[in-house]
């Protein structure tokens, strides 16, 4: 079974955006919520523009395939950008699930029921589809987008058995409502599992001061694209390139994903415990040891120089596979100097913008 996810084309058109006229420099509006009443909350688009980036890259990278709504492909498919070459490889491929309303409609419905956890946003999604009904007329096109939309989205991925990686305004709603995705997505559970090791190693070298921001947020497989890339029309090329690169950790998710998939319990623990054996390597090559077990570390370490206590087996696996390759992307860059060269990439090193995407991506560990 393909490894793939459907993606939201609403990402694709914000991407395509960024690569054609640049950071959007205004305020998107975030739902939040206060008790039973929500509003929104505003957000700087580039922000909102850079974090599909970084989720696109990801996918490009470690999916077989990513799938779109082919009713909205033009939103993106009309302007020239990076991203068509994508397409042109057949790794973002539009898909007709609209050509079966009726398989949508029934799971949608219910998905809208749990994200509307509040009068509030009941009664304002009742009012866009009155006047939709009544006049093809939407009171709130942004709620209309965030909610209607993403729940249509998440009816597609649970329909078709497909993972989700929702644009990032809808993201935001899901959390912000309390609406929990699916777990069963061996990409997000690795990601996951990658931005814990990175948080772990950025506390270990630069510490957890009050007042000092430490931690880069910014996914591993981007900051490796950022690294390769010479401008801002290279990143989408550069990810496609890696693809090659990581083809063994692509079949591994995949075997993982059809682990899931199947709820085969001994070959799920088999893939956690691969998972354990890195974030073991991990705190041992950072000085992270049981107290009756002191770590010993030596300078210039190589493949055969690792003075490490333990199960000296699982130290040698850890230099080969896919572990070594997550090790690589825990250890490939903390992300600032990639950060600062993705915003120059656009123009903004010194700008406002500029600012606010540094500051955003740069958090407390």
């Amino acid at each position: 079974m393909a490894q793939g996810v459907v993606s939201d084309n609403w990402s694709l058109q914000d991407i395509t955006t960024l690569f054609t006229e640049g950071f959007e420099n205004y305020d998107a509006g975030e739902i939040v919520f206060n008790g039973e009443v929500h509003s929104y909350q505003p957000i700087s688009s580039a922000i909102i523009q850079t974090e599909a980036l970084f989720d696109f890259i990801s996918d490009l990278i470690l999916r077989d395939e990513i799938l779109v709504e082919e009713k909205f492909t033009y939103s993106w498919e009309r302007v020239h950008s990076p991203i068509l070459e994508a397409k042109n490889l057949g790794v973002v491929r539009a898909y007709p699930f609209l050509s079966e309303p009726e398989k949508i409609a029934a799971p949608r419905d219910r998905i809208l029921d749990h994200i509307c956890s509040t009068e509030s946003l009941r009664l304002s999604h009742q009012e866009n589809v009155d006047g939709w009904n009544t006049n093809r007329q939407i009171p709130d096109p942004l709620l209309s987008a965030t909610l209607w939309g993403g729940a249509g989205m998440c009816a597609r991925s649970f329909v078709y058995e497909k993972g989700y990686t929702p644009h990032p305004l809808r993201k935001r709603l899901f959390l912000n409502s309390g609406f929990l995705l699916p777990a069963a997505d061996a990409l997000h559970q690795m990601t996951t599992f990658l931005e814990d090791q990175k948080v772990k190693v950025t506390k270990k070298i630069y510490g957890n001061d009050s007042l000092f921001s430490a931690y880069v947020n910014i996914p591993a497989l981007p900051i490796r694209v950022i690294q390769e890339a010479s401008s801002a029309d290279q990143l989408i090329v550069t990810a496609l390139q890696m693809r090659d690169d990581f083809q063994s950790l692509r079949d591994w998710l995949k075997m993982f994903q059809n682990a899931m998939s199947a709820d085969d319990t001994k070959s799920l623990l088999n893939y956690r415990k691969q998972l354990d054996s890195v974030n073991q390597y991990v705190d041992k090559k950072i000085g992270f040891g049981a107290k009756n077990k002191p770590v010993k570390m030596e300078a210039g370490m190589g493949i055969f120089k690792i003075a490490m206590q333990g199960n000296p087996l699982e130290n040698l696996k850890n230099q080969f596979g896919v572990r070594a390759t997550l090790n690589k992307l825990v250890f490939g860059g903390a992300g600032a100097a990639e950060l600062k060269k993705y915003v120059s990439m656009f123009g903004e090193r010194e700008s406002g913008v500029g600012y606010e995407i540094e500051r955003y991506f740069t958090k407390k560990a």
